[in-house]
């Protein structure tokens, strides 16, 4: 098979497809007359672990946002692939094609990419690699047991255009004093949403300036979601059908969903509304400040709530609904560059992510287990980051957690869903807006997804 070509036009290009599938424009190349680089296996050989001897030293070029983040990963990669090297190109706000078309220009093209969303948009500019045929031979990637449906999430016109880099958990944070003062024992963790509601009203004293409920727009966000999928209203994340392809916002049992959630702060007065909010001075849009029982956390609050939090916290995993108890979690697309000259040792730095020290390295940064494996999940229970804490939740968490949608989701820049809802709920906006918002999208998402055929 020949290799890909970017050719010397790829700044203009890759710049025009910044928004080409975010609804801008419905015109594309499609995919399927693009060359692709040689698979694994042909002249390009997969090294596992174990197989380095004499090696050449090999610098990758890694865009990631996480700067210092991953020093302490990079060091455990390297002590497995000593001739391997990591140098990190921080993104700094830039739109990581841009970083990706100007390292091309100059001749020293980037080799791995983290990517927030648009999978799509790289595949369609002939950025990332097609990572099917490595992934079949990797060793590494056949003997790993994901969770089902795991290595699917970042496939598009059967190509596999990224693996998850981290799968980052999400849980319902627990202010266990504000429970206390009201003598409200923790919950377990089979809790259900009318739990969820009902203790909200408990706790919720608005003379001593206490709410059951966090009013950040993450909560509804994730939870309201998440209660959909749990009712069985949703097959997805973001209200989207089976195969991704229509949004159920604008169908009554949602609607309902919706309304149910929008009384936390018409009925019980659990929530603030945005307007009551500031004019408290916006003190409970911020779990840490210790005035409400009940917010969204993930491993980004975790150093702060340790080091800070001025209450006895915990967490707990979502609520069950009227048919499961689904989580939420966010994968963090890595994809490999078509423009690399390092294709095996990028594999590698892919393939690594799921080894056992990868794996517990970050559940010791509050991640989730990507691995279906016994000794990995035990390690939940040696993790600094969770001692004294909930960690049966944290399990549960990684056992139901179900994917946020999007990724390779035509056309999703224009799912207004969130802010529409942040408006209806927080906000005085007609609930009714949903349906035509819905209907213009899901007839826009059908015509780009035609179109990219």
């Amino acid at each position: 098979m020949k290799k890909k070509r970017l050719g010397t036009s790829i700044l203009a290009a890759v710049l025009s497809l910044t928004f080409m599938l975010a609804g801008c424009s419905g015109n594309s190349g499609t995919s399927g007359n693009k060359e692709s680089s040689p698979p694994a296996g042909n002249d390009t050989v997969v090294t596992e672990p174990g197989q380095d001897g004499d090696r050449e030293p090999v610098t990758l070029k890694f865009i990631s946002w996480k700067e210092g983040t991953y020093d302490e990963l990079y060091e455990l990669f390297h002590q497995k692939y000593p001739w391997i090297t990591i140098e990190q190109i921080p993104v700094n706000k830039q739109p990581i094609m841009e970083i990706i078309a100007s390292l091309e220009a100059a001749g020293t093209p980037a080799d791995v990419t983290e990517i927030d969303t648009d999978l799509v948009a790289f595949e369609q500019g002939g950025l990332i690699e097609d990572l099917a045929p490595y992934i079949e031979e990797s060793e590494i990637f056949q003997n790993a047991k994901f969770p089902e449906g795991f290595l699917d999430t970042m496939t598009f016109n059967s190509k596999r255009l990224a693996i998850p880099m981290v799968d980052v958990p999400m849980w319902i944070l627990v202010n266990k004093d504000l429970l206390a003062k009201h003598g409200v024992d923790m919950p377990s963790n089979d809790w259900t949403y009318d739990d969820f509601r009902n203790i909200a009203k408990q706790i919720t004293d608005s003379n001593a300036g206490e709410y059951g409920v966090t009013s950040q727009p993450e909560i509804q966000m994730r939870m309201l979601s998440s209660k959909a999928i749990a009712d069985g209203y949703a097959a997805n994340h973001q209200y989207m059908n089976e195969d991704m392809t229509q949004s159920l916002l604008s169908t009554p049992e949602i609607m309902n969903e919706v309304k149910w959630f929008q009384e936390l702060v018409t009925k019980d007065g659990s929530m603030q509304s945005n307007a009551a909010a500031e004019a408290d001075g916006n003190v409970t849009k911020d779990f840490i400040n210790g005035k409400t029982g009940f917010a969204i956390g993930g491993d980004w609050v975790l150093p702060t709530l340790k080091e800070k939090a001025p209450f006895q916290w915990d967490v707990l995993p979502f609520p069950k609904g009227k048919v499961s108890q689904p989580g939420y979690s966010i994968y963090g697309p890595l994809a490999m560059l078509a423009g690399s000259k390092q294709k095996e040792a990028a594999f590698l730095w892919l393939s690594f992510q799921f080894t056992p020290e990868a794996q517990k390295w970050k559940i010791d940064q509050g991640a989730n287990a990507s691995v279906n494996d016994p000794e990995i999940t035990a390690y939940y229970d040696e993790a600094p980051i969770w001692e004294g804490k909930n960690i049966e939740a944290v399990k549960i968490a990684q056992q139901n957690a179900r994917i946020q949608s999007g990724l390779t989701v035509v056309g999703w820049r224009e799912y207004n869903y969130n802010n529409l809802l942040n408006d209806i709920i927080f906000g005085d906006r007609d609930i009714n807006d949903i349906i035509p918002e819905t209907e213009v999208w899901n007839k826009k998402t059908l015509e780009l997804r035609e179109s990219l055929k």
